[in-house]
């Protein structure tokens, strides 16, 4: 069972989790070269991390809110309502999402940032909702960050074919002025700050907030599932360069496996939020507790 409104402390940081939906997909969807025996013992005695027998894997789409040096920040959200997209599972949606929003305590007018780690329909997919036939911002007096090599990326006609998520879900925000374009690493203020970390897409970028000592990271998708911190060699099937989408991986675990940082993983299912440990060579995803359950089950 899978909570939508889910909460941790972090030092002086308060990040919640608002989850769309977590399902179980084939390992190979995401991680087409990924084996059984691996995701089987990767995944531990958890069916909804993954599958005992290794065929499938858990996989959460939810967006991140968090509370730090007066901002309230939106990260990455998610696939949205009535899209037209090429995916089954996501196409045309009508799931409580906002409504959860609000319940979490969050009023859209209250977002003042949106950040996006990359542009793919279910990290955007929010931004805006249908208003008597139009898309329309749902967050209206947020900035709305997007990395300059991400909109170039996605503009391309041929990343249009079969859907169109530019027109339902960016081209609205450019036309209320609600954007901001910069570099994937860039000081957003306050705290909050954007690391390059790219490969699954050109400008990919993780959202780095540091505040009274404590540091958090929200990963994008450097890893779809915790897996991957054990096989950081497996390439997800819609990376852009998957060679460089690897030695990302590879530095981010590294890196932050040296630090007493939290990574939230975007995708993570089950529990999200941990540290990555690095053991004789390997590391190792390690969640930590949260400290707010939210009471409807997804």
């Amino acid at each position: 069972m899978t909570e939508r409104v889910e909460r941790w402390t972090i030092g002086s940081i308060r990040l919640t989790s608002i989850v769309e939906a977590q399902t179980a997909v084939p390992a190979t969807l995401l991680l087409p070269d990924a084996l059984p025996a691996d995701v089987k013992a990767a995944g531990g005695d958890d069916p909804d991390v993954a599958a005992l027998d290794g065929s499938t894997i858990g996989f959460r789409v939810q967006a991140f809110v968090v509370e730090s040096g007066g901002r309230t920040v939106l990260v990455d959200p998610c696939v949205g309502n009535h899209k037209s997209l090429t995916l089954p599972m996501w196409d045309h949606l009508d799931l409580p999402w906002l409504a959860d929003l609000r319940s979490a305590g969050f009023a859209p007018a209250d977002i003042d940032t949106v950040v996006h780690t990359h542009l793919h329909e279910d990290h955007i997919g929010w931004d805006t909702q249908l208003v008597q036939g139009e898309w329309t911002p749902v967050f209206g007096n947020a900035a709305h960050v997007y990395v300059g090599d991400e909109l170039d990326f996605t503009k391309q006609p041929e990343r249009r074919e079969g859907q169109d998520p530019w027109a339902e879900s960016i081209q609205p925000i450019l036309d209320a002025g609600l954007s901001i374009e910069t570099a994937a690493d860039h000081d957003l203020g306050d705290g909050f700050r954007l690391v390059a970390t790219p490969g699954h897409t050109p400008g990919h970028a993780s959202l780095l907030i540091e505040s009274g000592g404590a540091e958090l990271v929200i990963s994008g998708d450097v890893m779809d599932h915790p897996f991957q911190c054990a096989s950081p060699d497996l390439a997800h099937g819609s990376d852009w360069d998957a060679h460089m989408a690897r030695e990302t991986r590879k530095n981010f675990l590294d890196h932050y496996s040296r630090r007493d940082a939290l990574v939230a993983g975007t995708h993570f299912p089950v529990s999200p939020v941990g540290r990555i440990e690095e053991t004789a060579g390997a590391w190792k995803f390690r969640p930590v507790e949260r400290d707010h359950i939210g009471p409807q089950p997804v």
